[in-house]
């Protein structure tokens, strides 16, 4: 019987590790860039960002980034800065030039780290290393989008590289300053998170090798970025206002860790962990068995894994403790996943699958029915639900844009069905045929194809529940050239930057009938946005009716405004 053992004469194997970063590049555009533009910009935050970005994009102020005419600080300007560099690059804005930036980040952080780390290990731990994290989910996904946290894990990742790699002696002073360059692009990326956390790092890693000397030398290291963050913090603080510019600063940072309250996102300690299971599939199940490999084999004693254990552990702690927590918060810690990963997947099924131990065998033969198991049932179920979507969803109300959806998606969920059992079928196959080294070039070349029908096909078929553009349009008809409109609605400011960005005029948030009257007196050729709820609470009365011209009512998902015009008795006046 003929085996696909890919043995250590195999020519697949070859193939791969010789050409990984060919390979990775490929699949790295298919799967990062290919599918950008298919839909437009969704919340959460892809339209808040995108706002600010079109404002710099059309008046050229690079220093202060603006959001409805005033200065806003609450990310550093890099990630504006790039959307707005790929839209003058591409000839105007859309949501494939502002998320490109990002994924040609997260294709040059796989590169980075597969070339790493087969300079630290061998060639078969670079493509591992490579290949892990192209395939993480939460990567992934933001990988196609348009946040900041990508950039910051390009330049925190290059930064941790380039220290670790001018470590070995003091001729190598400069690129240790160009690691703390890049922290000092982080900062501009993040804020001062990009130079605490990876500095913390390195201080315990040079701590537990006794490097006493080095950890000294981050002083004066940091300097330099320090540097790099004050030549826009200072000049934008002038812009803005000292008190102004402090005020945001401690409110981003300081107030973001110690407490909830103002910016949200408050979750319990355990978040990370209790998420991580989900964010780094499909890899994420087989990182306790990699873990306990380094310690029973003390490849912690290397100081390149020490790092990426540390790094890891660091990050995880230090955001568990902050009162704001986030899944993309931890992007920054994927590479170094990656990397003991890596180490372990080369030990376990490098060329000749050198390592024989049962922990490997047992763990990925395990992972690998389950997988089976669960993405046949999946499948099977999405195959059966998709075409009868609309009779299971009979009993719920569903709006026009909901019921759109159900329409749209039924054939893509039915391709999703298809792919699973097609990714199960593949990885049982590889198992049985084929060993350790065949399951786990299945499970990432299945995760792959199912990422490739999500964002090609599942995802744009979302767009009516998600997209603020033909509601935009509307609204930019009805009100001409006035450059701006009203929004009555207590969650507005997390949601007028969708309206802000496809109309391409100012928002105003306004608090109630009193407050929408008068400026639609004062401004009588524009219109109003009213949250529903508080329409029927606040504004249902027989004054106010007279005053308010109902126009239409202005779905977006979960969100129904009315629109309104000045009423007959603000006409008269």
């Amino acid at each position: 019987m003929m085996k696909t053992t890919l043995s250590k004469e195999s020519p697949v194997a070859e193939f791969l590790i010789r050409n990984r970063t060919l390979i990775l590049f490929l699949l790295g555009v298919v799967v990062y860039i290919a599918f950008l533009g298919l839909r437009e910009v969704w919340y959460p935050d892809e339209p808040d960002i995108a706002e600010v970005a079109r404002a710099m994009f059309l008046s050229g102020d690079w220093v202060s980034p603006r959001r409805m005419g005033e200065i806003w600080v609450d990310y550093p300007p890099m990630i504006y800065w790039i959307g707005t560099v790929s839209s003058h690059a591409l000839g105007e804005m859309s949501a494939f030039s502002l998320r490109l930036p990002n994924a040609i980040a997260a294709i040059a952080t796989i590169l980075l780290t597969a070339t790493v780390a087969k300079s630290w290990f061998d060639e078969t731990t670079g493509f591992w290393a490579g290949a892990t994290l192209l395939t993480f989910l939460l990567f992934v996904y933001e990988g196609n989008s348009y946040r900041p946290d990508v950039m910051f894990t390009l330049t925190i990742t290059a930064g941790m590289f380039s220290y670790a790699g001018g470590r070995s002696s003091s001729g190598n002073v400069l690129l240790r300053a160009l690691a703390f360059v890049f922290f000092g692009l982080a900062m501009l990326s993040k804020g001062p998170l990009g130079l605490l956390l990876p500095g913390l790092v390195l201080v315990v890693w040079l701590g537990a090798q006794r490097e006493w000397l080095r950890i000294l030398e981050l002083a004066p290291l940091s300097l330099v970025a320090l540097l790099v963050y004050a030549s826009w913090f200072l000049t934008n603080a002038q812009a803005m206002g000292w008190d102004s510019m402090f005020g945001e600063f401690y409110a981003q940072n300081f107030e973001r860790f110690l407490t909830s309250e103002s910016r949200g996102h408050g979750q319990p300690w355990y978040y990370y962990l209790r998420n991580f299971w989900v964010d780094f599939m499909p890899w994420s199940w087989l990182f306790p068995p990699a873990l306990w490999w380094i310690y029973r084999s003390e490849k912690w004693r290397d100081p390149k894994v020490l790092l990426a254990l540390l790094w890891f552990v660091i990050f995880i702690a230090f955001l568990s403790l902050a009162a704001t927590k986030r899944q993309l918060y931890l992007l920054p810690a994927f590479p170094a996943v990656a990397l003991l990963l890596s180490v372990w997947f080369a030990e376990i099924a490098g060329p000749g699958e050198r390592g024989k131990s049962d922990i490997g065998r047992v763990a990925v033969r395990s992972y690998s029915w389950v997988l089976v198991v669960a993405y046949i049932a999946l499948g099977a179920f999405l195959l059966w639900a998709a075409p009868n979507l609309e009779a299971l969803l009979a009993d719920r109300e569903l709006n026009d844009q909901e019921l759109e959806v159900v329409s749209l998606a039924a054939l893509p969920l039915m391709v999703l069905g298809g792919a699973l059992i097609a990714a199960a079928l593949a990885i049982g196959v590889a198992w049985k045929f084929g060993g350790k080294r065949a399951a786990l070039l299945s499970i990432g070349s299945s995760h792959a194809l199912i990422y490739i029908v999500i964002l090609a096909l599942v995802f744009p078929s979302f767009a009516p529940v998600k997209t603020y553009q033909p509601q935009s349009e509307w609204i930019s008809a009805a009100i001409g050239d006035e450059p701006r409109f009203g929004m009555v609605d207590a969650a507005g400011v997390s949601r007028r930057g969708g309206f802000s960005y496809y109309t391409g005029t100012a928002v105003d948030l306004l608090e109630g009938p009193t407050e929408a009257i008068d400026y639609l007196r004062e401004n009588p050729n524009t219109i109003v946005l009213i949250r529903s709820t508080q329409y029927e609470r606040d504004f249902k009365t027989d004054e106010p009716e007279t005053r308010l011209r109902v126009l239409r009512e202005i779905r977006v998902g979960s969100h129904l405004y009315i629109a309104v015009a000045p009423g007959a008795a603000i006409e008269k006046q």
